[in-house]
């Protein structure tokens, strides 16, 4: 997305917000899709970790990482 024009950049080169957000709804659909058969074909068990913590304004946030193997 970085582009370097030399000052001949107009408006129409540029993504519009929704085109952005479309493109970043349509990778993480893809890996989603993705990561649900990986999880069904999982070889033996899967295993879960999670990690909790908050930031200074007190936002909280929670990682879940799973470990398993595949074929």
């Amino acid at each position: 997305l970085l582009y370097l024009g030399d000052g001949k950049m107009c408006h129409n080169d540029l993504l519009h917000q929704t085109k952005i957000t479309q493109m970043v709804l349509d990778e993480y659909r893809k890996e989603y899709n993705k990561t649900k058969v990986d999880l069904k074909n999982a070889l033996g068990r899967i295993s879960m970790t999670t990690d909790l913590w908050s930031d200074p304004n007190h936002d909280s946030y929670m990682a879940v990482t799973a470990h398993f193997i595949t074929r």
